[in-house]
């Protein structure tokens, strides 16, 4: 059996995760405009109402990322609540509520709770060329990149970088792989970009997660 070329990287191993719950409600209200909460059952994820679900799920990107990184690396958890996630982060700093919004994701508080929570080890890098993030993105080694929700229509022009995250969890060659927690189509799971094509959207910042408790063994 020959070994895998250095430059391409499985990645089943890392389940999708939609920030809605589930990645078939992400066209309904990206596309169509309808509410989330008449398809998801956001009881399940620990949600203490509808409302509540509705206006949390705008901004959890990030931590959607984290819980399909939390069941690869941590399936001794299952299916970590999102509610739960969401108050873990705020207590931690990591997102901030106010009123109709939320500021964050705030790296550097988002790194330190999931080391003291979960054993993930992680750290932040900013103004890094796109081409730079590829080699980040190893066995044991996730990158959490900030780019534009446009990135879900590639074949638009986009008008900013940044804003949003993604799990890029593999590579091959000069793509990127990777989950966008809000995107439709081919541009959800496993969706692949080249570098010049994720460079329009990137903001050349983001956050290298690692496996802790990998490299204790």
């Amino acid at each position: 059996m020959t070994s895998p070329s250095p430059s391409v990287f499985p990645h089943e191993c890392f389940p999708y995760e939609s920030q809605w719950g589930d990645l078939e409600y992400n066209e309904p209200l990206i596309v169509r405009g309808e509410a989330p909460g008449r398809h998801h059952d956001w009881r399940a994820d620990g949600y203490a109402s509808e409302t509540e679900y509705e206006f949390w799920a705008a901004h959890v990107c990030g931590l959607a990322c984290l819980r399909s990184v939390l069941r690869a690396w941590r399936p001794e958890l299952g299916i970590v609540p999102m509610a739960e996630l969401i108050e873990g982060a705020v207590r931690a700093g990591a997102l901030v509520r106010r009123e109709d919004t939320v500021d964050g994701l705030y790296y550097r508080p988002f790194l330190a709770w999931i080391a003291d929570e979960f054993g993930i080890d992680g750290e932040v890098v900013e103004r890094t060329p796109t081409a730079g993030f590829l080699p980040l993105v190893r066995p044991g080694q996730v990158v959490l990149a900030s780019v534009s929700p446009e990135i879900r229509w590639p074949q638009r022009p986009n008008e900013r970088r940044g804003g949003h995250l993604v799990l890029v969890h593999g590579r091959e060659g000069d793509r990127f792989i990777f989950h966008n927690p809000s995107g439709i189509a081919e541009m959800a799971a496993d969706a692949t970009a080249d570098v010049e094509t994720f460079a329009r959207f990137h903001a050349e910042r983001g956050m290298v997660l690692r496996d802790g408790r990998a490299a204790l063994l």
